[in-house]
């Protein structure tokens, strides 16, 4: 299976959510607004029946599965239906994960199946698919073509994120902690973060992902009780012992979260400050990294 994140200008000379390029193999999704709004309301529920049939991994749990390495479907997704589309395939495959194809290039028409010049071959030729993505395993149980692997490019982005989180914790600027928390499936992990500190500035970086844990709690009640509030952008907490100020990223997953900690409480201009001055750095690379 290969997931083509498409953009383009035009749209789609189709009325329903999806079509099919040749068989039910090969998949384009609608990029018209309201096609979107459907399947990001519903969670992707419309298009289930169209995603391959997984492997069970765990014999206990039959909801432990992962794509078969040798599933030859291809979905052409939009861009605005990217974060939905995975969350959905995250919880249809728990044992898969997903990182980019840096080999693959779109097929042309003919390789596809499309030939001459009706509308939806038209409108195929001129998307771009920037984001190409494939299946890979996460344990030992996992087939080995399937086995995960971070590139060198990828190893090289996250040093750079990781050295740029260490630069701004080692300046005088009440910023003792840098970290990106993802929450995913009702588990909150770091996915980056500045090395601790030692002494009286140290920060338990663990124990945010309990607090980011509840913060996503709070989100969704809000949520319920209230349609119209919109996305979060940015919060900020002030502790007796501290700062915590947390910046909504669901540019790179619907929670996740940059998060500037300080272990006093004085000095929150100075953290607004330097979180200001870096913050567009941290979001170049995270882009680089999310993809």
């Amino acid at each position: 299976m290969k997931i083509f994140i498409y953009q383009t200008t035009e749209e789609a000379p189709f009325e329903g959510l999806f079509e099919p390029i040749g068989s039910y193999k090969k998949i384009i999704l609608s990029n018209h607004e309201q096609q979107i709004e459907l399947f990001n309301r519903h969670s992707g529920a419309p298009i289930k029946e169209l995603l391959p049939e997984g492997i069970i991994i765990d014999p206990t749990d039959e909801t432990i599965c992962c794509i078969p390495p040798d599933d030859g479907s291809l979905f052409f997704i939009p861009l605005d239906m990217k974060d939905t589309f995975m969350n959905l395939l995250k919880s249809l495959f728990k044992k898969t994960n997903w990182a980019k194809d840096k080999t693959t290039t779109k097929p042309s028409k003919d390789e596809i199946g499309l030939v001459g010049d009706d509308n939806l071959s038209q409108f195929y030729d001129k998307i771009e698919t920037p984001t190409i993505l494939q299946p890979v395993g996460d344990d030992e149980t996992t087939p080995a073509v399937l086995q995960p692997v971070e590139d060198e490019e990828t190893m090289s982005k996250k040093q750079e994120l990781e050295d740029l989180f260490n630069s701004i914790t080692e300046q005088d600027n009440e910023i003792d902690a840098v970290l990106v928390c993802i929450n995913d499936d009702n588990k909150t992990r770091i996915a980056y973060s500045s090395s601790p500190k030692d002494g009286r500035r140290r920060v338990d970086t663990d124990s945010f992902t309990v607090q980011v844990q509840h913060f996503v709690s709070m989100l969704k009640m809000t949520h319920k009780v209230n349609e119209d509030i919109g996305p979060l952008n940015t919060a900020e907490f002030l502790h007796s012992g501290g700062i915590v100020h947390i910046t909504h990223l669901p540019q790179f997953g619907e929670y996740t979260f940059l998060v500037f900690v300080s272990a006093t409480e004085e000095g929150i201009e100075l953290l607004a400050l330097h979180r200001k001055r870096n913050l567009d750095k941290i979001l170049e690379l995270l882009e680089q990294l999310f993809g």
